[in-house]
């Protein structure tokens, strides 16, 4: 009589029950633990690479160390009870974490896939922190990878100045394509990449005429970016900046205290207006030591030619976001009272 499929699983545990001499309650708990008897509980994708010529063994440790099954011995069994691993071909498969033995060995029976894409958005003003955890949830790639990669001098820029190694503000935020053959440094190579070419399009005479270098503009599009709600304060918060800069006065710009925490906060307590930080702009005169985050296009062009005009203060003038600007610090303590007796 030829055994069906589910026939001749049944008939082989009980055969491997017998000989092992497992109890067939407590054998059954044992091949579920190890992935034979299990019900798949997918969880994230993740890209697995089956060597040319590897073995069973050697494919189950594979799926094993990446989560895909419970067990790679597990994995062994069920492949020797359902056949057909002849057929697995060597290449990078897509697969999900928490499936079963058996279903392990369907996605491989399907075979390699070619180059797929998942769609990823890295917001403006991300901190380097935020592209890791972006990544981390967005991708199959590593988090944490990624992040040590980008924020200690393992990527470069061709906009780093001697002696900076994060590259806090030279990641360009936008939407990104992530192919299943990308690893964390080709992504970060790109972004760091599309930040170039989006520096190279601006027109740079007016910052070196100040003595200011690209990555300068690019520090001042991160506090543009931070404080700009609607786009026509961004040249108008940039010309407030470079003002300050001129006169040798601290930027007081808060988004820079903010970064310093370590934390995005919506407000800050007295004990953060005192930090002790060189991104303290309230206290220590001059830019900060790097971008507070990635600017995107509109906050690059206003850095780069900011909108004319003597300001040098600017506080929130509406519900909307909104900025009213001066030049008299008793017209801006004028504004900032108007402001604060709004009920927004």
């Amino acid at each position: 009589m030829k055994l069906t499929r589910r026939g001749r699983l049944v008939f082989t545990l009980g055969f491997l029950l017998v000989l092992l001499g497992i109890p067939s309650i407590g054998g059954t708990l044992y091949l579920r633990s190890i992935g034979v008897l299990q019900d798949s509980e997918p969880g994230r994708v993740v890209t697995v690479e089956v060597p040319k010529g590897a073995s069973i063994s050697e494919i189950g440790e594979l799926l094993e160390n990446r989560g895909v099954v419970a067990s790679s011995f597990g994995f062994r069994v069920a492949s020797y009870l359902e056949g057909g691993t002849d057929a697995i071909q060597a290449g990078k498969y897509r697969l999900t974490t928490g499936l079963s033995a058996r279903d392990a060995l369907d996605a491989l029976a399907k075979g390699p896939k070619g180059p797929e894409f998942v769609t990823v958005t890295f917001p403006e003003g991300s901190w380097l922190t935020d592209f890791a955890k972006r990544v981390d949830a967005g991708t199959d790639l590593n988090g944490d990878k990624f992040l040590n990669l980008v924020a200690k001098g393992r990527v470069k820029s061709s906009l780093l100045p001697r002696g900076v190694d994060t590259l806090e503000g030279l990641l360009f935020p936008s939407t990104y394509q992530v192919a299943a053959n990308e690893t964390e440094k080709t992504l970060a190579q790109r972004l760091v990449a599309e930040m170039e070419r989006e520096v190279s399009k601006l027109d740079l005479s007016g910052a070196e005429s100040m003595g200011l270098a690209p990555y300068d503009v690019v520090n001042v599009a991160s506090m543009v970016q931070a404080e700009a709600r609607v786009d026509e304060d961004r040249g108008k918060i940039a010309r407030v900046i470079y003002n300050r800069l001129d006169q040798g006065m601290a930027l007081g710009i808060d988004a820079t205290i903010i970064y310093a925490t370590g934390e995005h906060k919506t407000s800050l307590t007295e004990s953060d207006l005192a930090i002790d930080s060189p991104y303290n702009t309230r206290e220590v005169t001059g830019l900060p030591p790097t971008p507070i985050g990635a600017p995107g296009a509109a906050s690059l062009r206003a850095a780069a030619q900011p909108t004319p005009g003597d300001w040098l203060y600017y506080v929130v003038s509406d519900c909307e976001g909104h900025h009213a600007f001066s030049v008299d610090y008793d017209d801006f303590l004028a504004d900032k009272a108007a402001y604060q007796s709004l009920s927004c």
